[in-house]
């Protein structure tokens, strides 16, 4: 019995979550039951219809069947209430016009007897729809079928001969008493309801208070108990604790005594570390005057081109780049290296190149400046690898060498890795080295190539090291590279030398940043 009525109410409630004290589920449970009944009450008359040979009605009836079993279906899969509402309202209100229309009358003497209970539907609308749609809603449609009765009963019908003037003003006067009763009856229900919800929904959030309160109590009493025998065990522990504390601070005792000791000694390092590094810091900075001597030729450069410059900036005290300017007869001759490494090891190697450079051009007299670099490889090899030393191949320097004729402006030009840069107008012309290191290397058997160029007025020409353009920015965290290099020369060749070296040097520290220096930077330029 309790499993045939879970499932009754089941059917009626649509399933829906809750009990009647909830409206939807009164609702829902009032439509279906509603709908039952109608599906009866409907079949029955179509059959009688049937019988009485009228088939529109009963067609009609059986529609109504099928749009109420249609209705009923949509409310138990998609919940939509109101709609389901509307459209039962709305179906019993053209029902009630229907029989209206159709003579359904209680008082008169008519044949038809399929018509007598029709008018009795009418008594029920009131109550179902204010319930159903709400007062404001369900009362519109009540005084719509109020309208639309007075209207039927007002004009001249071939059937209106049936109903008198007793049983009209009965019937509007018991329609308009159940109207006018279940309207109220419905406000004071939705008074009811809100105030038993808003006492229901006190007391559940009293009883939920009151559950949290114990279930805060339970927790915290276990918590406790577990609190009070974890301090007891940590009572326990802390008490074996102690004595091993006090074991451990006789071994630190001890140990403080050793360690007073240790660092009388770090001191007395530090002390002749410190004095070590003084030492060699004098060294190194009396090493980078001696460098700075050895840089010689900035007054020649100065006495042959009216605008020049050299940016110099090795990356520790001395560095590893170093520049070469000598005039013999009408002729200067320019070079710009880049040592392998930078610091000590750099200006160790730029100090030998210097001299081997300046005894070839000078001493020796070769002014062909592919016999200059071969004489330098060879004779560098040859200085790295005495008293049976091991040469290490890395050693050596990349170098760029120009020989200009004064005269007739006409550029000897031999590299070794390193190119020359000329800027004529908007265009940059690169006169590429050999990839032969001045030093040992794989390409032993390879000789050093000049190249010839005539030279013009006003043309700017550059020599570099390699360090501008493999310094990584602090934003980018990438190189500058040669590309933007060749495009900063192109576009600052036009200005006077002494500016390009201040764009040069702004542009080189804006684009390091706060990173360090990466590597020696040497930059000479002329303006023919």
């Amino acid at each position: 019995m309790n499993r045939f009525k879970r499932i009754l109410y089941g059917f009626l409630s649509a399933n829906i979550r809750g009990s009647l004290i909830y409206e939807d589920v009164r609702k829902v449970t009032l439509i279906n039951l509603f709908a039952i009944i109608g599906i009866f009450y409907l079949l029955f008359y179509s059959f009688r219809m049937l019988r009485l040979n009228d088939f529109r009605l009963s067609y009609i009836y059986i529609c109504c069947v099928l749009i109420i079993i249609s209705m009923q279906i949509f409310l138990n899969l998609k919940k939509k209430i109101a709609i389901a509402s509307h459209v039962l309202v709305f179906g019993l209100f053209c029902l009630e016009v229907l029989f209206l229309v159709r003579n359904g009358s209680t008082m008169l003497n008519i044949k038809s007897h399929y018509i007598f209970p029709g008018i009795y539907w009418y008594y029920v609308f009131p109550p179902f729809s204010l319930f159903l749609l709400g007062r404001k809603i369900g009362s519109l449609y009540n005084l719509l079928l109020i309208g639309t009765s007075i209207i039927y009963f007002s004009f001249s019908c071939f059937q209106n001969e049936y109903y008198d003037v007793e049983f009209v003003v009965r019937f509007l006067s018991i329609f308009s008493a159940i109207f006018f009763f279940s309207f109220f009856f419905e406000s004071v229900r939705i008074i009811t309801v809100d105030a038993y919800r808003t006492s229901q929904n006190k007391n559940i959030r009293l009883l939920k208070l009151i559950s949290e309160k114990n279930a805060n109590l339970k927790k915290n009493n276990r918590e406790l108990s577990q609190l009070t025998e974890e301090i007891s065990t940590q009572m326990e522990y802390l008490k074996i604790l102690n004595v091993e504390l006090q074991e451990q601070n006789e071994k630190i005792a001890q140990q403080n005594i050793k360690l007073e000791v240790q660092s009388d000694e770090i001191l007395l390092q530090r002390d002749l570390l410190m004095q070590y590094k003084h030492n060699i810091d004098d060294s190194i900075l009396y090493a980078s005057y001696i460098q700075n001597a050895l840089l010689h030729g900035d007054d020649s450069l100065k006495e042959n081109f009216n605008d020049c410059f050299i940016l110099y900036q090795p990356r520790n005290i001395i560095g590893g780049d170093f520049y070469f300017v000598q005039k013999v007869d009408n002729y200067i001759i320019i070079a710009a290296a880049d040592c392998t490494g930078h610091g000590v090891p750099g200006a160790l190697l730029s100090m030998l190149g210097i001299a081997l450079l300046s005894e070839i051009v000078n001493r020796r007299e070769i002014d062909n400046t592919s016999m200059i670099l071969s004489d330098m490889r060879r004779e560098m090899i040859s200085a790295l690898s005495r008293k049976g030393n091991i040469y290490d191949a890395k050693d050596g320097m990349d170098i760029a060498l120009c020989k200009i004729n004064l005269k007739t402006l006409e550029l000897q030009f031999s590299g070794a890795y390193n190119p020359a840069f000329i800027v004529r107008g908007n265009e940059l012309i690169q006169l590429k080295g050999d990839k032969i290191l001045v030093g040992k290397s794989i390409n032993e058997n390879r000789i050093f190539t000049q190249k010839n160029f005539q030279l013009q007025k006003d043309d700017c020409l550059y020599l570099f090291s390699d360090g501008f353009s493999d310094q990584f920015g602090w934003v980018t965290r990438k190189k500058y590279l040669i590309r933007n290099f060749q495009k900063l020369l192109i576009e600052i060749a036009p200005k006077d030398m002494a500016n390009q070296k201040a764009i040069l040097l702004k542009t080189f520290e804006d684009w390091k940043g706060v990173n360090d220096q990466t590597d020696d930077v040497m930059i000479l330029g002329v303006r023919i």
